[in-house]
Formats: structure tokens, C-alpha cells, sequence
């Protein structure tokens, strides 16, 4: 879902700043959601409010410099930044970012250096090439996100009607540019299917198949989590001999910026998180034990036996989170899904267990 994240550095100069704002606070819908962040923000918050939101489409209102900078809110004065140095914050903090909107004066005078920052999916920059009016620049930003948001309308659409209608209307040409970068990547079903393949030399392993009660080692799982985690945030699969890239099975990591993979790839970590923290508890149980025994009979008496066997089913519960992503991802892709991890204990073994104390 597109999503606008404005940033308000305007002054008394720019009067209809505030037009601006409304209306892009009016694009926002079921289908299109909209931020606004006025001069309560300062430069140190701005990689923060991004973080928050995660746009794909980053909007700033204020005063640009002949310099191509950018005139930011900074502590108790206005600072000029070069609009490199903006860009990469809100990159940094949004990695999905696709779209910069910079309605200012000269915002385009460093040409497509801009598209560095963006994600690789399609990216664009909207600014202007000299000083533009404020009536101008209110309007031109009205009529390209009231058409960008139509259906079957694409970026160059909207801005070549933006400037139509502010040229026929206010009867000047518009100081206004636009640069885009078309995607290097494939088509999303085929780069999905890419990346389970690389991925899957992590996945096949006993790691994410094998339950925790089947003598699985504590310590190979942990250095498999090592090894997911790694993937999903460089593209390396890694091999488990001397810890080198396998190239031929790794992947560009701008491919995780995808939006699809890089929800997947939230998830993913989500689980990992969560197997680190259940196994962290079991491995403390197990003492010097490297794995589960039988019905939980190397642990510890800090709990019961029922109550480790709960705490030990933990782990198979979101290792499976990680395959559900998985699957999710690969849906409707013709890839096989990833095996279900069964339960170490049941619950009619855990009730058992209640009831005898063992």
C-alpha cells in the first residue's frame, strides 16, 4: 500500500504551505496512507519519525538552496543540507522507500543523483530546477497526487497532467523535473522464487525440520538461526564448512527491499527472535546438556517436567512462524512449501506429565 511521509520545513514565506499539507492529508485512504510531521520534527528526529512509518514515499515542504540543499528544521534555527545527506536518513530508516517528492525551490539541481537513495523498484524524484512560486508549487503537488492515486495511473502520467494543468491554468511553464530509475529487478513471483532457492540451503537443514525433542543439538540450531539471519540481511547464503558466500546461491541484497520479500523477511525475524528467546530458557535448563532427553529428563527442577515440555514446544512453535512466512512468500509460486516442524510434546504427553510429576 502506498504510503506518504510529509515533512513541513516551510516558514511565514511560504504561505501556502499549509494548502500543501491539506492536500495531501486529503489523498489518504483505505488504499493510501499519509503522515504529516510539521516543525515540531527537527533534523535528529527525522531517521525516527521515518523509522516509525516506513513510507514509500517521502514528501518535503520548504526552501531549497542555487546549491541544490535542503532548509531543515534543526534545533532552534533553519540549517541547509545537502539533499544527499536528507535522502539517506530517510533511505536508511525506510529501506523500502520508492518515491521523493521535494517541493521546494532548486530541489533538482544535483539531476538523478537522487535515485542512489531509492529502492530498486521503480524509483522517482520529483523536484524543480530553479525558484518556483508557492501558489506553484501548491498546486503542481495537488494535481500529481490526485492523479498518481487513480486507477491504472503511474508516475509519469501524474506529472506530465501536473504540469498540464498548472501551465494551462496559471499560464507559466513550471520549473519542475522529474528523473526515474526503472527497476533491474525481475518480476516479484520470479525474484520470490530466486530467493527461496537461495534461501533454501538454510532452510534444508535439521535446524527447520527436526522437532527439539529428537536429540536436536541446542548449539546447531543456534549457529543455523546465525545463518538465517545473516541471509536475511545481506542476500549471503553461507557456507556451513568455512563459513565463506556460496555465490551461486546467494542473491543481491537490494532484492530484500522489495516490499513482498521485505515483509517476508520481517517476519522471518520476527520468529528468529522469538526462537532465540525460548531456546536461551531451555538451553539455561539443560545445564551441560547439549539437547533435549527423552521426556525432558535432563533438565533441571526450576520447573516442572510438563512445564519444560511447554517451554521446550516453544521452540518448534516459532520455528514454524519462520516456515509460515516461508510459505506465505512462496504462495501461488509453484516452489514447494516448507514442511510443517511437528510439537515435541504433545499435549495428552504434557497432561501425563502434570498429573505423575514426571
Amino acid at each position: 500500500m502506498p504510503s506518504i511521509a510529509v515533512w513541513n520545513c516551510a516558514d511565514e514565506e511560504l504561505p501556502r504551505a499549509d494548502n500543501e499539507m491539506q492536500s495531501l492529508e486529503s489523498c489518504r485512504s483505505s488504499e493510501v496512507d499519509v503522515v504529516v510531521a510539521g516543525h515540531a520534527l527537527e533534523w535528529d528526529g527525522l531517521g525516527g519519525f521515518i523509522a516509525s512509518f516506513k513510507p514509500t514515499i517521502f514528501h518535503f515542504i520548504g526552501h531549497g538552496t542555487p546549491r541544490g540543499e535542503l532548509v531543515i528544521n534543526e534545533g532552534r534555527s533553519n540549517v541547509a543540507r545537502s539533499i544527499a545527506s536528507v535522502l539517506e536518513v530517510v533511505r536508511a530508516a525506510s529501506p523500502a522507500l520508492e518515491g521523493v517528492y521535494l517541493s521546494g525551490c532548486h530541489t533538482s539541481v544535483p539531476g538523478p543523483e537522487p535515485l542512489e537513495f531509492l529502492a530498486p523498484t521503480s524509483g522517482w524524484v520529483v523536484g524543480t530546477s530553479d525558484a518556483v512560486e508557492d501558489d506553484v508549487a501548491t498546486m503542481f503537488t495537488q494535481k500529481f497526487y490526485n492523479h498518481l492515486f487513480t486507477p491504472d495511473a503511474d508516475v509519469r502520467e501524474a506529472f506530465r497532467v501536473a504540469k498540464a494543468y498548472v501551465e494551462a491554468d496559471l499560464g507559466d511553464a513550471t520549473p519542475h523535473s522529474m528523473w526515474m530509475a526503472l527497476s533491474s529487478m525481475p518480476p516479484v513471483d520470479s525474484m520470490a522464487q530466486a530467493v527461496f532457492t537461495s534461501l533454501r540451503g538454510v532452510f534444508d537443514r535439521g535446524a527447520m525440520q527436526v522437532s527439539m525433542r529428537n536429540e536436536f543439538s541446542f548449539a546447531e540450531l543456534d549457529h543455523a538461526l546465525q545463518d538465517m539471519s545473516h541471509a536475511l540481511g545481506t542476500g549471503q547464503v553461507l557456507s556451513r564448512v568455512n563459513r565463506a558466500p556460496i555465490e551461486p546461491a546467494s542473491f543481491p541484497a537490494e532484492w530484500l527491499y522489495e516490499p513482498r520479500i521485505a515483509d517476508f523477511v520481517s517476519k522471518a525475524r520476527a520468529g528468529i527472535s522469538a526462537v532465540r528467546r525460548n531456546l536461551d530458557v531451555v538451553r539455561q535448563g539443560a545445564g551441560d546438556q547439549d539437547r533435549v532427553f527423552g521426556n525432558v529428563l535432563n533438565f533441571d527442577g526450576s520447573a516442572s517436567p510438563a512445564e519444560w515440555m511447554r517451554r521446550v514446544n516453544k521452540i518448534d512453535a516459532a520455528r514454524n512462524r519462520i516456515v509460515k512466512a516461508a510459505n506465505e512468500l512462496l504462495a501461488g509460486s509453484g516452489a514447494p512449501p516448507l514442511r510443517k516442524i511437528p510439537p515435541s510434546f504433545t499435549e495428552q504427553a504434557i497432561e501425563r506429565a502434570a498429573r505423575s510429576g514426571r
